[in-house]
């Protein structure tokens, strides 16, 4: 691997654990009251970035590869000055909003407005980083963005006991590491001139792929917001903690197929035979739905002792009983967004894409606030349930004229066999254990393994994805 295939890779790697570690440090220290009424402002900071400005920061990539380092200059002095506008429009806008409405405005919400800018800034940032091959500075900044917002938060937290102290001390950590990734890049930008064409391309890009983000946001961030308007704040810390645990741990089992898989698929479009190369691109999705099994497996059957330990006794025994529909919302939302979306992008069909999307935006939002509204927690996990299933569903049958679907799903049924057996396997490892071993952590260990050994055998045993011939080549 090259250097930025290595930066690529650890960036990932760290963006990830850390990831994780930050949510073991907060469910640690805040308690599910608190954490709960971060995780509704947090919810509404990613979505602010993530629909305003992630279209700005995917055009970023997908020109950087196309321009390459032609007219360098003007290319990134455009998109800084971009970036800065729709950062000026922003505070613009809900200033307005602000001065209309006539409220006295709560501190949080300066703060959300802030972080959410401030982390974009950072992204923006690590994304230029990467794309000019400064690895080191890329992986980094994704330390910084994740263990050292959450450590910063955690101090901030101690001293005044303010959720509004965690933000802004994160958003001060997003600046350092935006200040970090950027300044050499800013200086060579230094000599550029704004061109008019670099705007049209990267808005002819960029835009469509917005209502792929406002469907993300409203299956992976609205649900929190939404929860707190009919649960007390300690229901929204637990499943939002567990939604968090879970949904890093299902797109870690993604990436670790989808991060070197993608770019060869790339490649070998271009050599491979139609027919062919959609057998290839069913078998990589099969083995990215093996990978993210066997992370569901292995925390289906190891609850008992990895929940208490990752998110501290009270959140992690409270969220013990949903596990299972998170596990099952978070595989679908997981393999739609890595599987199907990027096989749209594969063949061409994001306008496709983005009619799905504006479709499963309006089912998301109406079945995710009908079911909050008439059953609580467990209304909401049925409405995220549909939404996300009616969305996969549509995704693969308009995927169907390019993707091979057959395939997809004998290997499919096979793997739904295997993970039954292993999950049978591993719960009658735990009622087995329960009396012969005190500590019912040991057991819930012990089921676990017992569970993904049974599943790698399984996998193996059939041959899905063709992993044999993987593990022989390696």
């Amino acid at each position: 691997m090259g250097r930025r295939e290595i930066g690529l890779v650890a960036g990932y790697a760290i963006s990830l654990i850390g990831g994780v570690l930050s949510l073991v440090l907060y469910a640690h220290m805040l308690g599910p009251a608190d954490y709960g009424r971060l995780a509704v402002y947090l919810a509404l900071v990613e979505a602010l970035q993530g629909v305003l400005f992630q279209w700005h920061r995917l055009a970023v990539v997908k020109f950087w590869a196309v321009n390459e380092k032609a007219d360098f200059a003007s290319f990134l002095k455009t998109y800084h000055l971009v970036w800065l506008g729709l950062a000026c429009a922003v505070l613009t806008v809900l200033g307005l909003a602000h001065f209309i409405e006539g409220k006295p405005l709560d501190p949080e919400w300066p703060a959300v407005i802030a972080m959410g800018i401030g982390k974009s800034a950072a992204l923006y940032a690590q994304e230029i980083a990467r794309a000019s091959g400064a690895s080191l500075r890329y992986a980094f900044g994704a330390l910084l963005m994740t263990i050292g917002s959450a450590v910063a938060g955690v101090v901030a937290y101690r001293m005044t006991h303010s959720i509004t102290a965690i933000m802004l001390a994160s958003t001060a950590v997003f600046i350092s590491s935006s200040v970090i990734c950027g300044c050499r890049v800013g200086i060579a930008s230094t000599g550029g001139r704004f061109s008019r064409q670099h705007v049209r391309s990267m808005l002819a890009y960029g835009l469509p792929l917005v209502p792929v983000f406002l469907a993300a946001t409203a299956l992976t961030r609205l649900d929190r917001p939404i929860l707190a308007q009919f649960e007390v704040p300690a229901v929204v810390g637990v499943y939002a903690a567990a939604t968090a645990l879970i949904s890093n741990m299902i797109a870690a089992g993604c990436l670790l197929v989808v991060t070197p898989a993608y770019p060869w698929l790339l490649r070998e479009k271009e050599l491979l035979p139609d027919m062919e190369y959609r057998q290839l691109h069913a078998q990589v999705g099969l083995l990215m739905l093996g990978s993210v099994l066997a992370v569901s497996i292995t925390l289906y059957t190891a609850r008992g002792a990895l929940l208490p330990l990752l998110l501290g006794k009270e959140i992690g025994a409270a969220a013990q009983g949903d596990v299972l529909p998170l596990l099952a919302i978070s595989l679908i939302g997981a393999f739609r967004a890595h599987f199907f979306d990027q096989a749209y992008h594969l063949f061409s069909r994001t306008r496709a894409l983005m009619v799905i999307n504006l479709v499963t935006l309006a089912v998301a939002v109406i079945a995710i606030y009908l079911g909050a509204r008439c059953g609580g927690l467990q209304g909401l996990l049925c409405g995220l349930l549909v939404a996300n299933l009616l969305s996969i569903l549509a995704s693969a049958t308009v995927a169907r004229s390019f993707v091979n679907l057959q395939q997809l799903g004998r290997g499919f049924s096979l793997l739904v066999l295997v993970s039954f057996g292993a999950s049978l396997v591993g719960e009658l490892v735990t009622r087995t254990l329960a009396g012969a071993v005190p500590a019912g952590q040991l057991a819930s260990i012990a089921s676990g393994a017992a569970a993904i050994l049974v599943f790698t055998v399984g996998m193996y045993s059939t041959n899905v994805g063709a992993i044999r011939s993987i593990v022989r080549r390696r």
